[in-house]
């Protein structure tokens, strides 16, 4: 069986700026999809192309790779450690040991795992800030730029329950802050002026969490998903996380974990009503969306589309449209971009 993990619940790009006296304006930032083909063959390595996934063509070896927002590098992953490229595949630099998990807004400075600490590294001198030492799963960066939420994760207390709580810093790791307790809350999400996060009420073990809010100091808990439907409970399927907001409209894009991946699911973040996408027109049927990483505003998502064997299939969805469309199906996933 293949195994996927999530490298990320959130990507966040930069947009242009004006500057200053000369009211020049930053050219737009460059936009790229990358992804890895080729996975467990000799031949592995890193495809790029546009957001829409023409003109892919082979980058450089490595695992996976992560686009920065600006679009001037890309993040190698290697068992050697983590790497910059330039979207030519010029000027490669090593950053530093540890698995690459996301860029930050500045495109100066990586988030990584180095063991079991989450790391702010610069990736020119490779000088690094420890935001947790302890074991982190999902995090979020604030729209600022300036601050992470994060959960961390002990081992389960007992059968079928876990624990994790949600934590916020400064991307340097000064001015920690704790927003949950009792072990019940992950998957933040950091949206203009609500945290999302899946929460699982006492009494429901670890694989039937709902989505939730709260303010980003932590204050006015609320569901935004009042129950959690039993279809998203039972038959493989693991509770709804959230994944990104919708960038002006009352919409939350959430996963439902499954053995097959990540499904993309729907939230109406103003009542709490979930719907899955359904690829499949044909009655009867249904296909999913698995979902790796949204756009900044949250309207397009990517993803790789598996079995238990190869070929998996990148795909992009439109939020708009309802649809998605296939960019690569074979040897393929961990698809990445910068939209």
């Amino acid at each position: 069986m293949i195994r996927r993990a999530a490298l990320l619940l959130a990507v966040v790009l930069v947009t242009s700026a004006c500057m200053g006296a000369d009211d020049e304006e930053e050219p737009a930032a460059a936009r790229y999809l990358v992804f890895t083909k080729a996975i467990d063959q000799p031949q592995e390595a890193l495809w790029i192309g546009d957001v829409s996934g023409k003109k892919m063509r082979r980058l450089t070896r490595g695992l996976y790779g992560l686009v920065s927002p600006d679009g001037a590098k890309i993040a190698v992953s290697r068992r050697a450690g983590i790497f910059t490229v330039d979207p030519d595949g010029s000027s490669e630099h090593l950053v530093a040991r540890g698995k690459a998990v996301g860029w930050l807004l500045d495109s100066r400075h990586l988030l990584a795992t180095q063991g079991e600490a989450l790391v702010n590294i610069h990736v020119e001198d490779g000088t690094r800030d420890v935001i947790e030492r302890r074991k982190s799963g999902t995090w979020s960066i604030s729209p600022d730029g300036k601050s992470i939420a994060y959960d961390v994760f002990r081992d389960p207390p007992g059968p079928r329950e876990c624990w994790f709580d949600i934590y916020t810093a400064r991307v340097n790791g000064d001015s920690k802050r704790r927003l949950t307790t009792g072990g019940r809350s992950s998957n933040p999400v950091w949206g203009p002026d609500w945290i999302a996060f899946a929460y699982r009420p006492q009494g429901t073990g670890c694989f039937a969490p709902r989505v939730w809010k709260m303010r980003p100091d932590g204050s006015e808990k609320q569901p935004i998903m009042q129950q959690l439907p039993r279809r998203f409970s039972s038959s493989g399927y693991y509770g709804v996380r959230p994944f990104s907001w919708v960038r002006d409209r009352p919409l939350l894009l959430a996963t439902i974990p499954t053995e097959w991946g990540n499904e993309l699911a729907l939230v109406n973040s103003s009542n709490g009503s979930t719907r899955k996408p359904d690829l499949d027109p044909r009655p009867r049927y249904t296909t999913p969306m698995y979902a790796n990483h949204p756009s900044l505003d949250g309207l397009h998502v990517v993803g790789a589309a598996c079995g238990a064997e190869w070929p998996c299939t990148i795909q992009i969805y439109s939020v708009a449209e309802d649809r998605a469309k296939d960019v690569f199906t074979g040897t393929a996933s961990w698809p990445d971009w910068n939209r």
